[in-house]
């Protein structure tokens, strides 16, 4: 059983020790039951896992792309953004970089596209507007073991130690 189940069964014994005239007194009725019941298994939800930012994320890192050989592919995981009423999204926004053209040695900056993105509750996948290349808005990318892949069956592979030949001229 989960952690929530677990709680929620602990609560369900405690409340029926109470029984009879003191439940009357306690006024439990089901509102005031699953009332309890939250309080007590929100604590729980505290502890939820959130999708990992910076060097955490499993998307954080630079790629090969089979279909731009010697090209710089590279994501950046930051924190989630501010949302109009103050709150913090739940999805950690994601930058992407990368350059199509003239792949031997480091492109000059202003051959770098810059797209933007954001990741998933789970860590698990990764959705970028490539609108400002001509491609979609939201498109879909899963972490498949060592790599993003794409749903036309592109797949990005993760360089471990990076590509620094392909990074910009500063």
């Amino acid at each position: 059983p989960t952690p929530t189940a677990k709680m929620l069964a602990v609560t369900v014994a405690l409340l029926s020790l109470v029984g009879g005239d003191a439940a009357s007194r306690l006024c439990i009725s089901r509102r005031g039951f699953l009332g309890t019941a939250a309080a007590i298994a929100s604590p729980l939800a505290a502890h939820a896992v959130p999708a990992r930012t910076g060097p955490n994320s499993l998307f954080n890192g630079e790629y090969d792309d089979p279909k731009h050989p010697g090209c710089l592919r590279s994501v950046k995981v930051g924190g989630a953004p501010l949302l109009p009423d103050g709150r913090r999204s739940r999805k950690p926004q994601a930058l992407v970089a990368g350059v199509d053209k003239a792949c031997t040695g480091a492109p000059e900056i202003g051959d770098v596209w810059k797209l933007t993105g954001s990741v998933s509750e789970d860590g698990e996948k990764i959705f970028i507007d490539f609108s400002p290349k001509g491609g979609p808005k939201d498109l879909l990318g899963v972490w498949d073991g060592d790599g993003i892949k794409f749903p036309d069956g592109n797949k990005w592979t993760k360089v471990p130690s990076g590509t620094p030949g392909r990074r910009p001229k500063p």
